[in-house]
Parts: structure tokens; sequence; C-alpha cells
């Protein structure tokens, strides 16, 4: 951990920073003060409270943890009011980082007092850049907060009031605490998401600069980030801002680390004991003893070495993309299901397991499941992990990805992972996860979206599923330029440039890989294209189909994982030829067909995955023309494994293509609008995820994207996405 502050903390939360720990049982469980009453709780409670925003004219809620013994006491407790970041779907962020078990622990332990948590959940409200009365600030100061101190026992002084949070959160967090030092003694902030374009007057980094420097001073400030952190510089600017006027504070930055779940997971005790330190007893913490185990374990597919695990799939056109969990138990504990359909194989894989499941279960052969299943797309079956095929498509637990939920500890109830799967077992070392978006443009109505709401915003909707893959893939297709789009010299409206700002969405997103096939790269001309392939390198990100000359446009990318070797080839097959390469200028690869048949078989040849992304012309209906269908298909002939394309506003079908090598190929003819202003059907798109697993692709996931408000993609609720995979399974 690389650590650096402007001014020493206080002596007492130094000790606890370096020892974290205290003697157990140095201190009973229940409140201090004089009217506690003995208590044998060990736990405490979380719970879901609803209060009423007239701000927004309808019903909010927090989560809210009350320690050990609280209903035996009358007294008053400090409060931590911790915040989400902007991908949070509910409450529990925090609590899926492993927090009530720290907090239950460190007080049990003698750690940690007895403390109230408050975890609101903000909704949209919280992740937009909007100020004044209608605001989160205003909501929490006004509404959420009298709520808390009004039906609980939070002690309603300053000194006995912490708020922080995660990402976004750590914005409010520094936003309120600053602006209200009467309200707040302590702040903290997670890899706070700072950003220079917000507004001035509600801005932190401008508020360091612009407060009286009481407001400041009145607060106990600390900041961490994960030095591989994208939120990290500005973090940074905030620690030279504070430290320019002599502000007190903690600057953590921890030595690989990133803008992700296990990161906060792994320091969830540490943020629990700078935020309590003040209300520890005095002479707490003078004696050392082993910190009890308080952060959250990985999900038990990275704890196992092998897992025997049954993933629940449909066809790839079904509408079925979830099953509750609870259905699922049921089935594992023998309950019949008319839906449920098994190949042989599976049941004697299940039954071999343990698994007791009811005679009543359908049973086909193996080569008649994949048939049943696109035939009646009601069904769905269960398929041993190492018998998946791209041909079924995984369904979700509870809106969960089964895979990624395991990974990350938010399904470790699933049923059907199994201990014992030994070395041929589900092993998260053997996995490589990559998804891919079309046409990403942020112009016109997009940008003024963007810069009405922050790229922040942009971002929100979908950083939570594309940032758990290991690869993501975006088809950027204009370049940045420094004064779009002011530009000077007439440029026609159907040139597009993108201004630099906007890479902080990529950025956001978590992007690794950017294909440059697209036909607008170049409209600013070569200078704008060079400097923005420069910008790309600067981010950490992999670029394609594009380059300085037609050789390095030509380039594959070549990425090695988890014993996985994936080729990516991209090409432009539609033009114009002044967004095409030259061989000294610069420019999208031309898919020539005389480079392609001698590069697609190498690839193949010298790597376990060949994925191919191809910008071809664009067409204004969802199935593939007859041309388009034929020359995909070629690309899949000579090798690809793989074939997207990258150009589609208006997304279109796929097909599973049995190749003339004996093989068979995934083929989407069109991805969709991911970033792009048009309408309805236009404004959707599929993020297909390829799991690659022991050098063969193994399985696949088809998200479904759907823009609001014209620069804000999120994934589609269960009404839209089931009206939109009946209308594409008609075409």
């Amino acid at each position: 951990m690389r650590t650096s502050a402007s001014h020493s903390l206080s002596s007492r939360l130094t000790i606890v920073l370096l020892i974290l720990a205290l003697v157990p049982g140095a201190f009973p469980a229940q409140a201090q003060g004089p009217t506690a009453t003995p208590c044998d709780d060990v736990a405490g409670r979380l719970s879901q409270e609803t209060y009423f925003s007239a701000t927004l004219g309808g019903d909010m809620y927090y989560g809210l943890y009350t320690p050990p013994c609280y209903d035996a006491t009358a007294n008053l407790y400090p409060t931590i009011y911790l915040m989400h970041g902007s991908d949070a779907v509910d409450a529990d962020y925090w609590t899926r980082l492993g927090l009530v078990e720290a907090l239950d622990a460190g007080i049990g332990a003698g750690v940690l007092p007895p403390v109230l948590v408050v975890l609101p959940f903000g909704g949209e409200i919280a992740n937009l850049n909007q100020f004044g009365a209608v605001s989160w600030h205003n909501i929490f100061v006004t509404e959420l907060m009298p709520d808390v101190e009004t039906r609980f026992r939070a002690d309603p002084v300053r000194e006995k009031r912490a708020i922080g949070g995660i990402s976004r959160g750590g914005f409010w967090a520094f936003n309120i605490a600053m602006q209200r030092p009467d309200l707040f003694a302590i702040v903290g902030g997670h890899s706070p998401f700072f950003h220079l374009d917000h507004l001035r007057s509600a801005n932190p980094l401008f508020l360091a600069d612009d407060l009286p420097p009481e407001n400041l001073t009145a607060l106990r400030i600390w900041m961490d980030v994960g030095s591989d952190d994208y939120a990290g510089p500005a973090v940074g600017l905030m620690h030279d801002r504070l430290d320019g006027r002599g502000i007190p504070h903690a600057f953590i930055v921890n030595e690989g680390g990133r803008h992700t779940r296990d990161y906060w997971a792994a320091h969830v005790f540490d943020y629990l004991v700078f935020y309590t330190s003040d209300w520890l007893p005095d002479g707490s913490a003078a004696t050392p003893s082993p910190m009890p185990t308080t952060t959250k374990t990985p999900g038990k597919a990275r704890q196992a070495t092998g897992l025997t695990l049954f993933v629940p799939a449909s066809g790839p056109r079904s509408t079925r993309m979830s099953l509750p969990m609870t259905r699922l138990q049921a089935i594992h504990d023998g309950a019949p299901d008319d839906q449920l359909v098994l190949d042989a194989a599976s049941a004697d894989r299940l039954a071999a397991a343990g698994v007791t499941l009811s005679p009543q279960l359908r049973i086909v052969e193996p080569d008649a499941l994949i048939a049943m299943l696109e035939r009646d797309r009601s069904l769905f079956t269960l398929r041993a992990w190492q018998d998946m095929t791209p041909r079924l498509r995984m369904v979700r637990v509870d809106e969960v990805d089964v895979i990624h939920g395991l990974l990350n500890g938010d399904l470790d109830d699933y049923p059907f992972a199994l201990p014992g799967g030994g070395d041929a077992g589900f092993r998260a070392d053997r996995l490589t996860t990559l998804m891919f978006s079309g046409v990403t443009a942020i112009v016109r109505d997009t940008a003024f979206a963007v810069d009405a709401n922050g790229t922040a915003w942009a971002a929100s909707g979908l950083r939570g599923i594309t940032r758990r893959v290991d690869f993501f893939h975006v088809s950027n297709e204009v370049s940045f330029y420094p004064t779009c789009p002011q530009v000077a010299g007439g440029r026609p409206p159907g040139e597009f440039c993108a201004k630099d700002a906007y890479l902080d969405v990529l950025r956001d997103l978590g992007t690794d890989i950017v294909d440059l096939s697209g036909n607008h790269n170049l409209d600013f001309g070569p200078e704008a294209y060079l400097r923005t392939l420069e910008m790309y390198r600067a981010a950490g990100m992999a670029t394609v189909a594009g380059g300085a000359t037609l050789a390095e446009a030509r380039q594959p990318l070549v990425i090695e994982h988890h014993g996985n070797r994936i080729a990516l080839l991209s090409c432009n097959w539609s033009g114009p030829q002044m967004a095409l390469a030259a061989e000294s200028a610069p420019g999208a690869a031309y898919c020539d067909e005389a480079w392609l048949q001698t590069e697609i078989p190498r690839l193949k040849a010298e790597n376990d995955v060949l994925i191919v992304t191809v910008q071809y012309r664009e067409f204004d209906q969802h199935q593939p023309t007859p041309g388009q269908q034929a020359d995909f298909r070629a690309l899949a002939d000579l090798g690809a494994d793989v074939v997207l394309g990258a150009q589609a506003h208006l997304p279109q079908t796929f097909e599973f293509y049995p190749t003339g090598r004996g093989s068979t190929a995934f083929l989407h003819y069109g991805l969709g609008n991911i970033y792009f202003d048009q309408t309805f059907f236009y404004m959707r798109a599929y993020l297909p995820e390829l799991y690659v697993y022991d050098g063969r692709l193994i399985a696949l996931d088809l998200p479904i994207s759907i823009i609001d408000d014209y620069g804000r993609p999120r994934t589609m609720d269960a009404h839209n996405r089931a009206h939109f995979l009946g209308h594409m399974a008609s075409q």
C-alpha cells in the first residue's frame, strides 16, 4: 500500500490503522452509556426502511444496520451514512461487500463501537449531475436524515455523524459534508468519482478551493483509491487541492487496486475503523490482538479447486432470461417442473453428484435437446458446465448471471454448484470473458445529453456489466477533436467528432478494446485521428482495425489470459475510401479478400478462438441481406469462430452456422447502437458476452441495452426485454 497524508491523523486513529485490532471483549457489545442493559446478541440486524420524498413525490428507501443489543438499550448511537456507487440496483451495495459481517465481528471483538449504519438507495436521482432543490443533496439532508433521526436513536450531534461513499457516492459524501460541516464531522471517499466538468458551485474539487477554510478544517477527511483505478487522477487532484490549503486529510493509494467491488470489499474494515475511531472509549486502542475476519470472502467458485457445476440454459432465441432461485431450489429438492427438459448425460451427471430429481422430469437424448429448446421457447435445461455450447444461451438466476454471481459471491446459495468436481470441475482460473458492443458515437443529441448530465451518468446504466468481464470491446466510430463541436471551417453536419471529455465514458465502462473499423474516424482529418490513437494508448486501451498505417491497422489483437489464446481481427467492408488506411496514411483496415484469406486461417491455426468484427454496409432491417449472410459465412468458413457486425444501427439477427470446417460458428449480423441518438429499435443493442474456457468458446450470453434520454444506455428491464426478444424472434 502506498500512503500519502498531508497531515498526521490523530494518534488514536494511527494506532488503530496500524494494528486494526483490540483485545477481544475489551468492551461489551451493547451500547455504551448509563442505561445499557446486558444482552446476549452477537449480531446486529439489517432492515429496509421507507420514507416519503416530497421532492420526488414518492417513496424512497434505505437499509439500516442496528448493532447487537439495540433493542435492549435506550441509548443514542453514533451514525454512519454510507452511499453506493452509480451502478447500484438496490440498497444492498455495501452489504454485498461484507459490511454487516465486518460490523458484527468488529463490535463483538471490541474493535468497533456499536453504531447505526444507514445505507441510502439514491436511485436515478443520485446518479444525476443535478443540484439545487431537486437533487440528491437536498433529499438526503431534508428528507432522509430527518426520517432516520426521528424514528431511530441516532445521536443528533455533528460529532456523532459520519458520511462516506463509493465512487459516485463518494462525490455526494464530499458534496454534502463540505457544504454542511454543521451536520457532519467525518467524511470518507472510497475511489470517489470527482470530475472537473461538474458544476463548480457543487463540485467538491472546486469546493476545496472556494469554501471558507473552517468548513474544511471542521472535517476529518479520508480518501483512498487503487493505483490502477481510472478515478485515481481526480482523487489525486483533490489531495493536491486540500494539501495546498493546508487541510488535514488522509490520502491512501493501494497498489494494484481497481474501480471494482473486489477492491472495496478488501478494505471495508479499514473504512469502519476510520469512521468510528473518535467514538471509541479513551485508551481503548492501546492493546493489540489478532484481527477478526471481516472482509467479504470471494464467491465459492473462486475458493474451490473445482465445482461440479450445472447452469440453466435456454434456446438462444427464447425470451426467458432469468429464473427464480426458489424454482431452481425446488427442482434440486425433487419437485417436478413441466418446463425443464434434461439430456440424458446431464441427468446422469446430476445423479452422480448426489442430486435426486423428480422422476416426472423429461429426459431426452443429447442430440434432440437443442432442437427441442429452439422449437419450444418456453423450455429450459440444466447443463453440466463442461458440456455447454454457445447454442445454449445461459439463463440468469434472480437476474444475476450465474458465473459472475458465483465468482463474486452473489450466488453462493445456488443449488447446482456442488463440491467435488476436482480438476475436471469448473475452475475460475481457466475462464476468460469478453463482451462486445456495436456503434458508439457520442455526437448530436447524445453529446448534448452527456453535456447536460455528465459522463458518469452516461456510463452508469451499463458499467455494472461491462466492468465485470475480463475484456470489454467498444466500436467507437468518431475521433476526439479539441474544439468539438465548435469547429471552424463549415464542416458538413454529417461529419462527426467527440469532445475529449467523452473519453471518460469509455474509461468508466472499463473499456479494454476500441474497434476503429467505423467510417467516421477520419472526419476531422489525420491529425485528430492520430491524436485519438494516442489518447487510447494513454488510457490503456488496445485498438484494432485502425492505425497510423495500413500495416498497423491490419494488426490483430491476441489475448493470452488464464491459459486461453484469443485472437481478434477487425476490418471495414463498406468504406468510404476516405476512411480507409493506406500504406503510409492512417485509417481503418479494409476487408481485402486476399488478405483475409491468408490472415484468418493463420490466426485460427495459432490461437484457440478467433473473433472477427466487421464494419459492413448498414441496412434498415433486422434480417441480413443475402450478400451480408454470404460474406459473414465466408469468414467463418475461413476459420472465424465468431463474426460480429459492428456497423448496424438497427440490431440484426444472429445464427449458428455449420462451417465447411466441421465446426459451428456464431454469426451476429449487427449489434445495434450502444451510444447514438436514433429512436425506438435503433436505441437498442445486443452486448454478446463470450465465455472462453480451456481453450474453447463454451458459452454465450446476450445482454440487451436500451438508451434512456439519448445518452444513457442501460440493461433492459424484464418487460422491455421480453417485448424486444419476442420481436426479434419473429424476424
